[in-house]
């Protein structure tokens, strides 16, 4: 019987290749679409999951509280882990990570500046167990002035990277001996690529940090005994704060409150500020996961269309099949076997394009999805499941509607028994193209809030800015920056340059203020940046009240404070803030000298908030420089030049400001590509179904479109009665999709403290797409039928 079931299905393909290519096509785009948004998914939530030990691990975060302000920071006190594992029998082991930013490690005269780079305990390879190609976890952390890094950075030291072993690496004036050689993790919210010991830290300010509650600086890390000791852990944290930090911290209004964080949660559900590599975002690990179920549901649309559609041109098949003795389990057995047979077919072909597509997917997400989801079992049960559920549902209608007809009312009848399947396809057809103008609405107005943000006025000029990264730790460079600035300015296309401590769009410190509050002194938390003179200028920023940093007013450098118009007006100050006291403590006499324009040194997702400048000339990390549009080689040649001259030991670290800035909304902008490519295919998918049935309809009207041509229609005429039905389901399609889109993208901009207005002419147009894809798809088989020769067509059966 299965030996039939198979030839039949063969048959059948061979017999309708149109309908088979269409049914196949679409499904195996559908599946290969939902395959790729399943491994995307699946990747962001295995992060830290390779580390066996990730069930036990927790990271310790800080929320520093002043009145009703809360500040979130993934970084704590230095002291923090070694005093929770003396106090607290439950945790097995504690680590610390300081993150060292990029630093330039040299080999000989071989020098490169490798990102990422951390101090480490010597026992964090006890907790985070990476695959050390060469070295001994247990020490090789352990002594003074010895580093660990990846086969990457040892493989731009040396040919062959293990060679990288027991090698001597400097950054600036301290040697390293290389002790260990790891292969990294991608998916994990830490990825170090050089560990540097942390006993190599001198041991004043190694016992500095064991008592110092003050600072925060270091990512703290527990390995407790249970998973299950954390509920009771936390509930301990207040208690500790109160034994331990707060004597410490003495007289301070700022409240410390500590929270545990699992491993695996770290990467989707943290909103703390300090993370020391992008998150993810559990919003998006939705929507994808929606739009994944959603490119599945039109494939198998068009295949249930299809399949009832196809279903009357089998009914005396089924009849004469009943005579001869077929009973209702066969034909139905039959049915549902020909439609999974034909789903698992796509699914082979699904599996083939996905590894086409992973080079370009693994490019847009900024992934590095391998293929060995093929040795997953779990995977390959729920593919092989879907398909069969897909199966199953597309052949119901014909295996269980035309085998409940009988044999005597198909044979005997002109009529087929598929108008009680018309309202179905007309219904599917609708939430077809409902869901692919919900996507292709989704992608304009993403695009559009993105085109917003990169063209919306922030407060300063950022084109034409180079940013170069001074190397930090290295005085000597540091303290030849007026003279590396004047050099600069010598080029005519350079026409401002000046140092700070921030550059717009990275993450601001946050300090603790005393400010003048009704002739008395109260604590506030604000942002603060440091800069040089000219940095206002450079940037375009300009004086609201008061005046700029004056290299003549030498009590600038200590007392000298300037404020945005945000923090003026939070302060209470907007109407008169010059002169105003403000400093680190009680004791200190500063005053506000100055207010800015407000400006958006954050992303476009905040608003401005309140913002504290201070002057540090130097005291920066990083060079800036405007420069003038037009002979840009010859300019960076002498920017080059310049800082070889000056910094020969360092090789010059650059990006341009905009860019960088714009580097904020990657994420958005990775959503973009990856929804823009699925509603393509959405689109592509549904009009793939219209062709289908159309070309089914055109084939079940042939006798009435050859009368009609007979009694003198045009083709005109003829194509506009075939096309009119489906662009009426369209436009009904048009009608739900707009407000089920504007929901859902206002949902969405609400992460944006400036977003851009969601017109009206987004739904026109995209409906007008939509519609003008259909009637072109549905118009092609119509003209093509109204074309044809009426005799043949009469002489149809």
């Amino acid at each position: 019987m299965l030996k039939n079931y198979f030839l039949l299905f063969f048959r059948n393909m061979a017999r309708n290749k149109v309908y088979a290519g269409i049914n196949i096509i679409g499904l195996a785009i559908g599946i290969a679409s939902c395959i790729l948004i399943y491994l995307f998914v699946q990747h962001e939530l295995s992060f830290d999951k390779a580390f066996t030990k990730h069930e036990r691990i927790y990271r310790v975060v800080n929320d520093l509280i002043v009145e009703d302000e809360v500040e979130k920071a993934s970084i704590t006190h230095a002291a923090l882990a070694p005093t929770l594992a003396d106090d607290f029998p439950e945790i097995e082991a504690s680590t610390r990570m300081i993150n060292r930013n990029k630093q330039v490690l040299r080999l000989d005269d071989k020098a490169i500046a490798i990102e990422n780079t951390f101090w480490a305990d010597s026992n964090y390879f006890d907790l985070f167990d990476y695959k050390l190609l060469e070295g001994n976890a247990k020490t090789a952390l352990m002594e003074p002035n010895t580093m660990v890094i990846t086969k990457e950075v040892a493989g731009k030291f040396f040919d062959n990277p293990m060679d990288a072993m027991f090698s001597t690496l400097r950054i600036g004036s301290q040697s390293y001996k290389v002790t260990g050689i790891f292969e990294p993790v991608d998916a994990a919210h830490m990825r170090p690529n050089v560990l540097t010991s942390f006993s190599t830290i001198p041991g004043e300010v190694r016992q500095n940090m064991r008592t110092n509650w003050f600072g925060t600086n270091s990512y703290t890390y527990l390995l407790l005994r249970s998973p299950g000791d954390a509920a009771g852990l936390q509930a301990k944290l207040p208690d500790f704060v109160a034994r331990r930090i707060t004597p410490a911290r003495g007289n301070t209004t700022e409240r410390v409150e500590l929270h545990l964080q699992a491993l695996a949660d770290i990467h989707l559900e943290t909103d703390y500020l300090w993370e020391p590599f992008p998150v993810g975002n559990k919003s998006y690990i939705y929507i994808f996961s929606l739009v994944g179920i959603l490119i599945l549901l039109i494939a198998s649309i068009n295949y249930m269309n299809l399949a009832t559609a196809r279903s009357a041109k089998r009914a005396k098949e089924v009849g004469l099949r009943k005579v001869v003795g077929a009973n209702r389990p066969q034909l139905i057995l039959q049915f549902l076997s020909e439609s999974v047979m034909l789903t698992l077919f796509a699914v082979v072909i699904a599996l083939v394009l996905v590894e086409l597509m992973l080079p370009t997917f693994n490019s847009l997400a900024e992934k590095q999805i391998s293929s060995t989801y093929f040795l997953d079992a779990s995977f390959i049960l729920v593919l092989v499941s879907i398909a069969v559920f897909i199966g199953l549902v597309a052949g119901s209608y014909p295996a269980f509607v035309l085998s409940h007809f009988k044999p005597v009312d198909i044979l005997k009848s002109d009529k087929t028994p598929s108008s009680g399947g018309a309202m179905l396809r007309k219904g599917l057809v609708v939430l077809q193209f409902t869901i692919s103008l919900v996507m292709i609405i989704g992608t304009v107005v993403v695009y559009s809030q993105m085109h917003y943000l990169k063209n919306q006025d922030l407060g300063f000029t950022k084109e034409q800015v180079l940013v170069i990264d001074i190397p930090s730790g290295d005085t000597a460079i540091v303290n030849k920056m007026p003279v590396i600035k004047a050099e600069l300015l010598r080029n005519a296309n350079i026409t401002n340059a000046a140092t700070t401590g921030m550059v717009p769009g990275e993450e601001t410190s946050v300090i603790i203020f005393a400010v003048e509050r009704n002739k008395a002194m109260a604590e506030k938390t604000m942002n603060t940046i440091w800069v040089d003179y000219d940095f206002f200028e450079l940037m375009d920023i300009p004086l609201k009240k008061g005046r700029n940093f004056s290299e003549e007013m030498r009590t600038d450098l200590d007392n000298g404070f300037i404020l945005n118009e945000a923090a003026a007006k939070a302060l209470g100050w907007d109407a008169d803030p010059i002169g105003k006291r403000i400093g680190f403590s009680d004791t200190t006499s500063g005053k506000v000298i100055g207010v800015v324009k407000d400006f958006n040194y954050k992303s476009l997702h905040s608003a401005v908030e309140p913002l504290v400048i201070l002057l540090a000339p130097q005291n920066n990390g990083s060079l800036m420089a405007r420069i003038s549009p037009g002979n840009f080689s010859e300019t960076m040649a002498h920017v080059e030049s310049t800082w070889q001259r000056f910094a020969p030991t360092h090789p010059m670290d650059y990006s341009f400001l905009d860019q960088s800035f714009n580097e904020q909304y990657r994420a958005e902008e990775k959503m973009l590509a990856i929804f823009g490519y699925f509603a393509l295919l959405t689109i592509i998918i549904a009009c793939m179904g219209l062709f289908g049935l159309a070309s089914f309809m055109a084939e079940q009207r042939t006798k009435e479109i050859g009368i009609r041509k007979v009694l003198g229609s045009s083709v005109s005429q003829i194509v506009l009665l075939l096309t009119k039905d489906f662009a009426l389901l369209v436009v009904l399609a048009i009608i739900l999709a707009c407000p089920i889109a504007w929901y859902g993208m206002q949902q969405w901009l609400q992460d944006f403290a400036y977003r851009t207005p969601v017109s009206i002419w987004i739904f026109v147009y995209s409906g007008l797409v939509a519609l003008a894809l259909a009637v072109l798809t549905v118009s092609f088989k119509a003209a093509r039928a109204a074309m044809s020769d009426p005799v043949s067509a009469l002489r149809t059966e």
